[in-house]
């Protein structure tokens, strides 16, 4: 019987899904991979030291307390978030209910399980369709449920009412038809044809009192001439400082080199318009979901300085937190893995359903 909490097939998977997610393949994560990290040993984790090893490269922070993939998703997420409530909150559509006092991106139309609906009243599809071919202004669909990086998201070039139609039935059920957000031009700068988002995380301790996680908060933009912030695809990431300040360093996935924002976009010296109200227009947020202890919230700024909501994750990946600003959770690690260590087996088995596929595939290349 092994000695650790997380068994060899979930920690053989939390490697296999780093290496094939976020190491480039000229890594050399053999180096450090059978060394185990001391701060997790003591705590009944087998981690390896390869995270240590790639994630402090590309920061210079070295540490020991780098997350594995199988920890964190196996083990954390379950002991933090509740799984069995998730699926409720996945509706990208629901955000509107339970923020209603939060400013969103203006809905057009939306279509739940099959309805469509306009300012909260079910409409038929020839009202969802003259709806969107009568706005007067860009538009963006994207699908609702079960998204992620990105996906799905695109701009209607053509508005005329087959051509709706048309796009309704390719996206089946469950989308939004939003109007183009416009952002506040400090931040639009970076990337012009993007909606360059924010991602910032709170967590919400056993003492009921909720934490803005510094430093992890990032600001995320899109590839030239994308219209999504998707750093797996082309875009970028750079920290974000306690007062606003966004750094010059920017991050990529499966690349081990750092490059400059200065460089690449001639910007410099940004600041986040508006940043300390930002984080507290979340902080109290998050006591509005109160089945969950940490989330990651994606959230731009309007150009007269008014925080914008666009979505929340219930999963957040920390793999790109910890390239930029070292060991996720940072002084509020020990109290997270202590919560980890007592995370019961259905909590556990019910997260690696989430990533059922990965899992699989695994399992029959081992």
């Amino acid at each position: 019987m092994s000695q650790f909490i997380n068994s060899n097939k979930e920690y053989y998977w939390g490697d296999w899904y780093f290496k094939n997610h976020v190491m480039p393949e000229d890594f050399d994560y053999k180096a450090h991979k059978k060394e185990l990290s001391p701060y997790y040993e003591q705590r009944g984790f087998k981690v390896s030291m390869m995270f240590a090893d790639y994630f402090s490269r590309l920061n210079g922070i070295h540490s020991d307390r780098y997350l594995s993939m199988d920890v964190y998703y196996f083990f954390i997420i379950p002991a933090l978030n509740r799984h069995d409530f998730k699926d409720a909150y996945l509706d990208k559509n629901i955000y509107s209910m339970l923020f209603p006092d939060v400013r969103q991106p203006v809905t057009i139309v939306k279509n739940m399980h099959g309805h469509f609906y306009r300012d909260g009243k079910e409409i038929s599809l020839q009202q969802a369709v003259e709806a969107v071919s009568e706005a007067a202004t860009e538009l963006i669909i994207k699908p609702t449920v079960e998204t992620c990086n990105g996906e799905g998201v695109a701009q209607l070039q053509d508005t005329s009412a087959a051509t709706v139609r048309a796009m309704f039935e390719h996206y089946g059920i469950n989308f939004t038809v939003q109007e183009k957000v416009r952002q506040h031009p400090d931040i639009q700068q970076v990337n012009p044809t993007s909606l360059n988002s924010m991602r910032l995380y709170t967590y919400r301790r056993l003492d009921g009192s909720y934490e803005y996680l510094y430093p992890f908060a990032h600001l995320r933009f899109g590839g030239k001439g994308a219209i999504k912030d998707n750093v797996s695809q082309g875009g970028g990431t750079c920290l974000i400082s306690k007062d606003g300040l966004v750094d010059d360093r920017v991050y990529r996935f499966k690349r081990m080199e750092v490059s400059s924002l200065r460089r690449e976009t001639g910007v410099e010296n940004l600041v986040i318009p508006s940043y300390q109200r930002v984080i507290d227009t979340l902080l109290k947020m998050h006591s509005r979901l109160p089945y969950f202890d940490f989330v990651g919230w994606d959230v731009t700024v309007l150009p007269n300085g008014e925080p914008l909501f666009i979505e929340f994750n219930l999963v957040p990946s920390v793999e790109g937190p910890q390239m930029m600003a070292g060991p996720m959770f940072g002084d509020l690690l020990d109290e997270v893995i202590e919560r980890a260590s007592r995370v019961k087996c259905d909590k556990v088995q019910g997260y690696k359903k989430t990533f059922g596929k990965d899992m699989l595939f695994y399992l029959h290349m081992q």
